[in-house]
């Protein structure tokens, strides 16, 4: 298991805006692209940003399953 994954699954199926997750982030737009397409790793600080701007926990982003 990838968080990367879950992470993608995750702000598609919410309709979140990339470009508005990467900024409340921190981030880039880039810089959250090459995460979520696995050319970039994830460091954990951006991980509980991440969880952060989404309102959700590390634990809920670990576990996320995509609806049937």
């Amino acid at each position: 298991m990838d968080i990367r994954d879950n992470l993608r699954a995750l702000i598609w199926d919410r309709g979140f805006s990339q470009t508005r997750i990467a900024e409340k982030s921190h981030m880039t737009d880039s810089q959250l692209s090459m995460v979520l397409t696995k050319r970039r790793k994830l460091d954990a600080n951006e991980l509980f940003d991440l969880c952060n701007a989404m309102e959700i926990t590390p634990t809920e982003l670990r576990d996320y399953k995509q609806p049937a």
